[in-house]
């Protein structure tokens, strides 16, 4: 069933649309998220533990987070931090007008997933606070959707103009950059209910800051057991998912030798039409389904994924053939990825209950940082010591382990509330 702002609270109203605004311009940062590596490749002639690197980058920024999460769990200005994050990561893109090297490229991006890793779990607290939980993921799902839409379109423009003139990444990149500042904007201009509990505002000293992240992380695993054993099953598929990264462009740009539009047909537009068309109603589907049970078939969808670019690896005859194969591997990889993307953003809500979201979020993103140090490495070393094939079928076997645990965890979860109240 739809959402109808003329349903929702004041506050919901107002929240839901200026998300709804925000997601325009984020629409234009991810298309960048799904093409930055092509033009690595093409443009800036990334060599492979270059590649390597840049994939590590999300995870590694990423990694801190959790103490980005404290400092915001204590301010009494929260929009701020949207706009620092902004100016910080976002803006500084437009510096790509002088871009000449893949190193500097890398130091663009390393601003840009630092800001993000302040930026997911704030938006986070925005979800929690303002919007019930009724309808959270729903209209998650409806900015998912709005954003791919901008983001399906720039990307097919953006292929276009680089196979015209391949030295106009430059502009396309600082755009993204101005568009992903406005993102960063508009989110600041949301007020944020109360919080559920009272807050200190007081600034944290060092020692505070440095350590206090870390034992409440370790803490919080220990004593939220069910959320712990979802980031066991995510961390098992961030493997599978992250080792392929540096891979996929060698594959599309080296073997398949795909140009600009092409690549970005693949990756930033077929791969997109899940979240595009899909998004609400999996976010629907996300509301009504306990996180374990809805991951597993998440996983086990994507687990198809990297099976079909083995199959097009070994595919002998046409040409065109591995190609179309490519192409029906990314139109799952995106319905897949829709599911998992959902639940990457709102299962920590679910998890984290009555205490702070956002506190759960930078948790699960830190502990994307962790899987992001290894994944890499392991996807170049496995490509370089048999082929790229090995890659694919090692990440399939992590995603259909991650899947499995995850409905095993659903069933115990299940007889454990079928059990008998008396039972021991």
């Amino acid at each position: 069933m739809p959402i109808r702002l003329k349903n929702l609270s004041p506050l919901e109203r107002s929240s839901a649309i200026m998300l709804l605004v925000s997601a325009l311009f984020n629409g234009v940062l991810v298309s960048l998220n799904q093409t930055q590596d092509i033009i690595a490749r093409k443009a800036l002639h990334a060599q492979d533990w270059q590649l390597m690197l840049m994939t590590m980058i999300w995870p590694v920024a990423n990694f801190f987070s959790v103490w980005w999460a404290r400092v915001f769990e204590r301010s009494c200005h929260k929009h701020r931090y949207f706009i620092v994050a902004g100016i910080l990561g976002r803006l500084t893109l437009v510096n790509a007008i002088w871009l000449a090297t893949m190193n500097e490229y890398l130091v663009l991006l390393g601003l840009l997933f630092a800001s993000n890793s302040l930026i997911v779990p704030a938006q986070n607290s925005i979800y929690q606070r303002n919007i019930d939980e009724k309808r959270r993921a729903r209209i998650f799902g409806l900015t998912i959707s709005l954003g791919m839409a901008v983001s399906v379109v720039f990307t097919f423009f953006a292929g276009r103009l680089l196979d015209a003139q391949e030295q106009s990444f430059r502009w396309i990149l600082v755009v993204t950059g101005l568009c992903g500042f406005a993102h960063a904007a508009v989110l600041s201009l949301i007020r944020i209910r109360e919080p559920i509990t009272d807050r200190i505002c007081e600034p944290l000293r060092w020692k505070q800051m440095l350590l206090e992240p870390i034992s409440g992380t370790l803490k919080l695993l220990k004593e939220n057991k069910p959320f712990a054993k979802f980031e066991r099953s995510f961390s098992i598929y961030g493997m599978g998912f992250i080792m392929m990264q540096p891979v996929i462009p060698i594959y599309l740009v080296d073997k398949l030798q795909l140009n600009y539009t092409t690549n970005f047909l693949a990756k930033g537009i077929v791969s997109q039409l899940g979240m595009l068309l899909l998004s609400p109603l999996i976010g629907k589907l996300h509301d009504r389904m306990h996180p374990f049970r809805f991951i597993s078939g998440a996983f086990a969808l994507l687990m198809v994924f990297p099976l079909l670019i083995v199959v097009s690896s070994l595919w002998q005859g046409e040409a065109l053939m591995p190609v179309v194969i490519v192409f029906a591997a990314y139109l799952i990889f995106g319905i897949a990825m829709t599911a998992v993307n959902i639940s990457w953003n709102m299962s920590s809500i679910f998890f984290a209950g009555k205490q702070d979201a956002s506190i759960y979020q930078s948790v699960h993103v830190t502990m994307t940082g962790i899987r992001g140090l290894l994944a890499p490495i392991l996807g170049i070393a496995l490509m370089k010591i048999f082929n790229i094939t090995a890659v694919f079928i090692v990440a399939a076997g992590f995603l259909a382990s991650a899947a499995v645990i995850s409905w095993l965890d659903n069933r115990k979860l299940r007889g454990a509330d079928l059990a008998p109240a008396n039972s021991p």
